[in-house]
């Protein structure tokens, strides 16, 4: 492969910089995990306690309807389900709705947001799914840096958004703001008026909170990264928002049934410690990938970093544009080539695979030099056994040297 050996190196100096400098947010202990589990289960027992918690709906039950002649109804299982949600996460309402995290921003976006208004997003690309929903609804889309506090108040009093809309992990190299400073400053440039929802998809049940935990007033999140063996989303908010997104989804084949509802609930509560664990091996593994290339053991690698393209994982920064031959060489030596919905249940084997588009997007050139590992389920020893067989593969080391 031919390359510059000088314009390489100041490429690879500085995408470390930036991950150097880029945040990673707030990550449970397993300790904090188990206690997350603990509180859990008991607000589950305080909700379906004794054998209701082996009652599994289905149908739209009339007592709970919320449009005429008994429609907009839900099971009763999936009713409880949601009281167990809004009430660990300190919410009037929970909303359970098809469609992971993706149907949750729609539903969230639907519920509380005007179509036709203004709302403000992040100076940074927006997730894939999330953009399309904005446009589709009419929203004025305006942009401010909100890594400066200053920009972002300046903005929401000269722009008057009726909405701003965090992403809660980060987007881009270089992002480094509070999720709670952020809340806090847009409110209080905006007033009482102004809408803050908050993408918290990748951060629940590793951070200790959530946006709607620190003063939003809404926040999307997928049941279906979080272990749920369907792809089920909540939107957790106030109690008339929520009436607003039930009445959208009033017909009898928008209700998330019972059995799949305590399906995500069951799933959901060995959760926290299994992203704990999975933080835990993270953190491990960049430590040992860096141990071995300082002492030389891992050829093409210029160093391992602990970051959060979506959910927390290691980041492999190559010293010359080697991160598509590696990631296929990787996929020959035990890495699956593909994600269910990366922390999905199905999956367990450490993913070797690209940055997210956000990531990729902001920055040119950057899926030329690294790549991520989610180590799932594995641990150390899995995640350095396929990153040695993948740099010693015979052609891998044709292919970086055509």
């Amino acid at each position: 492969m031919r390359c510059s050996v000088n314009s390489d190196h100041e490429r690879v100096a500085d995408f470390a910089s930036q991950f150097e400098q880029t945040t990673v947010r707030d990550h449970m202990s397993v300790e904090d995990a188990t206690e997350h589990q603990f509180r859990l289960v008991e607000i589950a027992a305080q909700v379906m306690g004794s054998d209701e918690v082996f009652v599994e709906d289905y149908g739209q039950v009339r007592e709970l309807a919320t449009v005429g002649f008994g429609g907009g109804g839900r099971p009763r299982a999936t009713a409880r389900v949601e009281e167990v949600l809004a009430r660990f996460f300190g919410a009037e309402d929970a909303i359970l709705v098809h469609g992971a995290g993706t149907g949750s921003i729609r539903a969230m976006l639907n519920g509380l947001v005007e179509p036709g208004s203004r709302i403000l997003l992040h100076k940074a690309h927006p997730y894939k799914t999330t953009l399309p929903a904005m446009q589709h609804m009419g929203l004025d889309i305006q942009y401010a840096d909100f890594n400066d506090s200053a920009e972002l108040e300046n903005t929401v009093r000269a722009q008057s958004p009726s909405t701003v809309f965090i992403q809660h992990v980060p987007q881009q190299l270089g992002d480094s703001y509070s999720i709670e400073q952020t809340i806090e400053r847009a409110r209080s440039a905006g007033g009482d008026n102004l809408r803050v929802l908050v993408d918290d998809n990748y951060a629940v049940m590793r951070s200790h909170r959530i946006g709607v935990e620190m003063g939003a007033d809404a926040s999307a999140l997928s049941l279906f990264k979080l272990l749920a063996p369907q792809a089920i989303g909540a939107v957790l908010t106030d109690a008339d928002s929520a009436g607003r997104i039930r009445r959208d989804n009033a017909s009898a084949g928008a209700q998330v049934q019972g059995p799949y509802a305590m399906a995500a609930l069951r799933s959901l509560i060995y959760a926290p410690v299994a992203l704990a664990i999975h933080n835990q091996t993270v953190l491990r593994a960049v430590d040992e990938i860096n141990a071995a290339i300082a002492a030389g053991d891992l050829p093409f690698l210029a160093g391992a970093y602990s970051a959060q393209p979506g959910i927390r994982c290691i980041v492999l920064l190559f010293n010359h544009p080697v991160a598509e031959e590696f990631l296929r060489s990787a996929w020959r030596n035990g890495s699956p080539s593909q994600s269910v919905g990366e922390e999905a249940q199905f999956e367990f084997l450490p993913l070797f695979t690209y940055l997210t588009s956000t990531f990729l997007k902001a920055t040119p050139g950057l899926e030329k030099y690294a790549v991520r590992i989610n180590p799932l389920r594995g641990g150390t020893q899995t995640v350095m056994r396929v990153l040695r067989a993948a740099l010693a593969d015979s052609d891998f080391h044709a292919a970086v040297r055509a």
